[in-house]
């Protein structure tokens, strides 16, 4: 997972993994230009404080994580797997292992070398 300062850079990475996002807490749904208009107007009116910051999962899924690395799923794509949503933001330490499957990895990797999932 990568970390931003605002939602409009995480919507931007986000709308390069998925097409299509639910919100979390309702049944609304974005596609790409509703989630960007969502995510500039979201930054413009209420910018996140400076030890917060939001999270993209692999799968496109946007995430608010707190002061503790707390993450709060705001919006959800069309391909992630709820379950598969981690509920603490981890920096990879040496000698991790790709969720995805289970290889080892170094911090500096971008993607799992054996199976090409995103880090």
């Amino acid at each position: 997972m990568m970390r931003f300062t605002s939602l409009l850079e995480a919507a931007e990475l986000a709308k390069s993994l998925a097409t299509d996002w639910r919100f979390a807490y309702s049944s609304e749904r974005y596609d790409v230009k509703g989630l960007l208009t969502l995510a500039q107007t979201s930054d413009s009116e209420d910018p996140i404080d400076e030890d917060c910051y939001y999270v993209v999962s692999a799968s496109g899924a946007i995430g608010y994580c707190d002061y503790n690395n707390d993450i709060d799923w705001l919006f959800i794509s069309d391909s992630s797997v709820e379950t598969d949503l981690p509920s603490t933001y981890k920096l990879f330490s040496k000698g991790n292992f790709c969720s995805k499957c289970g290889n080892s990895i170094m911090p500096s990797n971008k993607f799992c070398g054996n199976c090409g999932n995103a880090l």
